[in-house]
């Protein structure tokens, strides 16, 4: 058992010690040109430098606590091993080196390894109703491990569900003929039980606005798998975007929200960003903000709502070509208006409808690149 865990915590700093070298890199990639800039210029270069410096100390932060986690492991009742032994066993899965480790998140996570009884291989998601019986918990696999058991014994690590389930759609359309949306988003699962949505709005539409949101989405993500904090990520985003030349030229707004799918509180992160609207029963609140975009400042302007949701709740996101389909000057309360009146339930018909409305508001014609992003919260707890 001692064993299986110090393989299990070796592999998870290792994974998080590789993720963030390769963000480093990535930025790295994005002041190299900056940094012969640098050597011309004293008032600029100062500028720059201080900004790596800076950055550098959240990467050394991030670091520091892939080396320094704190996991905990705890033994598994004894009856209760074995009750979840046999139900393996007759599933068709042999396991053995049972630890049950409880993360500084408080998500419980159980670590064993496995191999098939017979030929052939099996999924692993075949063990998740064991799980749930023999446990009573819920459990997943989380992306980065493996999910197929065969004929060999390896390591396989569930994660406990949170308390609340996410469900996503996403719908998007295009300016006129071009095949680039300016827009690109994000939705990412975290395996501390939080679920992160973004999404980047390049300046204007086509190819150029593509590739600038498209590059600030990605290290995004790859900020947060690094195990970043969301506002550190987007300073560190934010410096690597202005050395790179972007600063005042072609600015990206950022919109994120942060679901502790826990306990049910959403983050709202805005920068420059278009309204979200939050839709529980018959009501709509429209959470609206007055921010810069990234790469404007050297310090990132940005205004952080919080706000607890409950089991049926939607969180709606939007880029601002949904509203530049509303004439008038009260866009935000026309468009939450028209969630108001959406009926359909399920979070992808419902991305697809606002997206509808919005565009028989201009006669079919979208006025600019369009995303909308609708999450929904659903309380495991209410059966």
């Amino acid at each position: 058992m001692a064993e299986s865990l110090q393989d299990y915590i070796t592999t998870y700093s290792f994974n998080r010690l590789e993720e963030t070298a390769r963000t480093f890199r990535r930025l790295g990639e994005a002041y190299e040109d900056a940094y012969v800039d640098t050597l011309d210029t004293v008032n600029g270069g100062d500028t720059v430098m201080t900004g790596i410096s800076k950055q550098l100390l959240l990467v050394a932060d991030v670091l520091e606590e892939c080396v320094t986690m704190n996991l905990y492991s705890k033994d598994m009742d004894k009856s209760v091993e074995k009750e979840l032994f046999r139900k393996c066993f007759l599933a068709g899965v042999r396991i053995k080196n049972i630890t049950m480790i409880e993360g500084k998140s408080g998500m419980t996570e159980l670590a064993f390894q496995a191999r098939t009884v017979g030929r052939g291989c099996i999924s692993a998601k075949k063990l998740f109703p064991i799980l749930s019986d023999v446990l009573g918990a819920d459990y997943y696999v989380p992306g980065s491990c493996r999910t197929i058991i065969n004929e060999e014994f390896h390591q396989y690590i569930f994660i406990q569900e949170s308390r609340f389930k996410m469900l996503s759609g996403v719908a998007r359309r295009g300016k006129g003929t071009s095949r680039y949306n300016g827009d690109n988003f994000l939705i990412s699962r975290l395996d501390c039980g939080k679920t992160v949505a973004a999404i980047a709005d390049g300046m204007g539409s086509g190819k150029r606005a593509f590739a600038e949101s498209r590059m600030v989405i990605e290290l995004m993500e790859n900020c947060i798998d690094a195990g970043f904090q969301e506002q550190a990520a987007l300073e560190l985003i934010n410096t690597a975007y202005i050395a790179g030349g972007g600063k005042g030229v072609h600015p990206v707004t950022m919109d994120m929200s942060v679901i502790d799918c826990k306990t049910g509180v959403l983050s709202c992160i805005k920068l420059g960003a278009a309204a979200t609207f939050i839709k529980r029963e018959s009501e709509v609140e429209v959470i609206e903000s007055t921010t810069l975009p990234l790469g404007v400042l050297e310090k990132i302007d940005y205004t952080t709502f919080t706000r607890k949701l409950f089991s049926g709740d939607y969180v709606i996101m939007i880029s601002d070509g949904l509203l530049d389909n509303i004439s008038g000057v009260y866009k935000e309360e026309k468009m939450a208006d028209i969630i108001k009146n959406i009926s359909v339930r399920k979070p992808d018909a419902m991305a697809e409808e606002i997206m509808r409305k919005s565009l028989k508001c201009n006669g079919g014609k979208p006025s600019d690149d369009m995303t909308v992003l609708v999450l929904g919260l659903f309380d495991t707890y209410d059966k």
